[in-house]
């Protein structure tokens, strides 16, 4: 089966970029399904890995050391300690750059010199920190969300002048790649969550007008009752397709009884979308805020293992916190999670 909506047309579908927000939900996908990002993005890499060692997401190094970007610039970057099955220790750059393309010679050389630059800075923290002799040893990455071809599957960085210099050379993914993998990307998805974080964003990519998107945003989230995931994982790749796939706001109350009707039937927790609906409509809307209200201690639960995941074991008062919190509290909360260095974050206002 090929991707469901390219019947439709590229004509249709390539309209004048919009802003969506592509960082956010790639921040957080790249955290929750990291092993599973790694077997689409990097599959040699993640057979390398031993992952009986949780993988260590450095994000307070990496703010060390970050670069200053282009007037709207958006990027993200994940620096991962993790550990080899040779027993030693590795540093992973993944840089993904969001809502970008390299168009022309000259937009490649800086991306591949930006990755140079990291690659050497991360090294020389890492080098004063830990008093290390030599540099560690790091894997960088490149996502590119919105190329379509040329770009290579390895790009290098080269700075020579006479008979000295230096060469680096480091993979890229182009994740347009996957488009003419549709069939490989549903085989994959019931195994593997990350595979539907790549399909919303191909959609994305592909619906440029937002008023063409209900159909593509419905149908796959449609697909994700065929998968199995268990409610937490349900409810998590949800929120991701909600805001990978941004509508209109007249649009969203068709897609807002889609979802209430795909949650009873699974008894999923699609309640992202219910809540943003219910607080906007107020009285008008109490038959959602009700329903939105039955399912706030599977969202208090679903935030207590983010924070767990993100930060390790919580104290009992942190833990009643988040249990007590009524929706719009948990729904703040769990935004703030995906930008929090440390757990006073996640409870800001």
């Amino acid at each position: 089966m090929s991707d469901p909506e390219h019947s439709t047309g590229d004509a249709v579908a390539r309209q004048a970029p919009i802003a969506d927000d592509h960082d956010s939900p790639w921040k957080d996908a790249l955290e929750l399904y990291f092993p599973q990002a790694l077997a689409l993005l990097a599959p040699d890499l993640r057979a390398a890995i031993d992952w009986s060692v949780a993988p260590d997401f450095l994000d307070k190094e990496l703010q060390a050391i970050a670069l200053p970007g282009k007037k709207g610039r958006r990027l993200v970057d994940k620096l991962v300690q993790v550990r080899l099955l040779d027993g030693a220790d590795a540093w992973l750059l993944i840089h993904v750059e969001v809502e970008r393309r390299l168009d022309g010679r000259q937009a490649l050389k800086v991306f591949a010199w930006r990755m140079y630059e990291y690659r050497y800075r991360i090294q020389v923290r890492l080098m004063q920190q830990r008093k290390l002799a030599l540099p560690p040893r790091i894997y960088s990455l490149g996502v590119l969300l919105e190329s379509r071809g040329g770009v290579g599957n390895r790009v290098t960085h080269a700075d020579e002048c006479w008979d000295q210099g230096v060469r680096f050379t480091f993979p890229v993914v182009e994740l347009e790649t996957w488009r003419t993998r549709w069939d490989a990307l549903e085989t994959l998805a019931p195994t593997n969550p990350f595979a539907v974080v790549v399909m919303a964003q191909l959609q994305a990519n592909r619906y440029r007008d937002k008023r063409t998107r209900l159909g593509p945003k419905r149908e796959l989230v449609r697909r994700l009752r065929h998968y199995g995931y268990d409610p937490v994982i349900a409810g998590q790749v949800y929120r991701l397709i909600e805001w990978m796939i941004a509508l209109p706001k007249d649009l969203e109350p068709e897609y807002l009884r889609a979802v209430n009707t795909l949650s009873e039937e699974r008894k999923m927790t699609y309640v992202t979308l219910i809540e943003r609906a219910a607080q906007a409509k107020g009285h008008e809307q109490g038959r959602v805020e009700g329903r939105v209200e039955g399912h706030v201690e599977g969202q208090a639960e679903q935030l207590l293992r983010m924070v767990q995941h993100r930060f390790g074991p919580l104290s009992e008062d942190i833990t009643q916190r988040i249990l007590a919190a009524k929706a719009p509290q948990l729904e703040t909360w769990s935004l703030n999670i995906l930008d929090a260095t440390d757990l006073d974050d996640v409870f800001q206002p």
